[in-house]
């Protein structure tokens, strides 16, 4: 199972496999995650909504692949901002952060991460999802290693 990130689906739906291009690609992604094997938290679907554009209305149309934040999860997600306090952003604009939500689904469902971050340096100012995953021994992977893995050729 997999907890994808909203900066995934972002930087696939807009800059690299735009629906238009590769269609295949989100009919798959649309399965799994009707399957169940594809998810995200809520905020994934809070921080997309941003956008509202047409990859918010593919999110819409797929509302069981979002967890509601239980408290399990919450629990999850206080933990990983009070032992890593340089991974919170400086500045939340709309108090909407879905990383440690990301995470903490992950670990919920024992699968791993979906994102498009790339692992901060050894000393940076504010950690990434990578970071975080690689301390807490959660799989993590780039978009395009979550394709390999699925053995999908397009």
């Amino acid at each position: 199972m997999y907890s994808i990130d909203s900066g995934a689906l972002i930087d696939c739906w807009v800059r690299k496999y735009p629906p238009d291009f590769l269609p295949s690609l989100w009919e798959l992604l649309a399965e799994m995650a009707a399957a169940g094997v594809l998810v995200a938290p809520e905020e994934v679907l809070l921080e997309l909504e941003r956008g509202g554009d047409d990859l918010h209305a593919w999110a819409l149309a797929r509302p069981d692949a979002f967890r509601p934040p239980t408290a399990p999860i919450q629990a999850r997600v206080g933990h990983i901002v009070n032992i890593y306090p340089s991974f919170v952003p400086d500045r939340i604009v709309d108090g909407i952060w879905a990383d440690p939500y990301v995470i903490a689904v992950a670990q919920e469902i024992g699968g791993a991460v979906v994102t498009s971050e790339q692992i901060s340096p050894l000393g940076a100012r504010n950690l990434k999802i990578p970071n975080i995953c690689q301390a807490l021994g959660v799989r993590c992977l780039t978009p395009l290693q979550f394709f390999r893995e699925q053995g999908w050729r397009f």
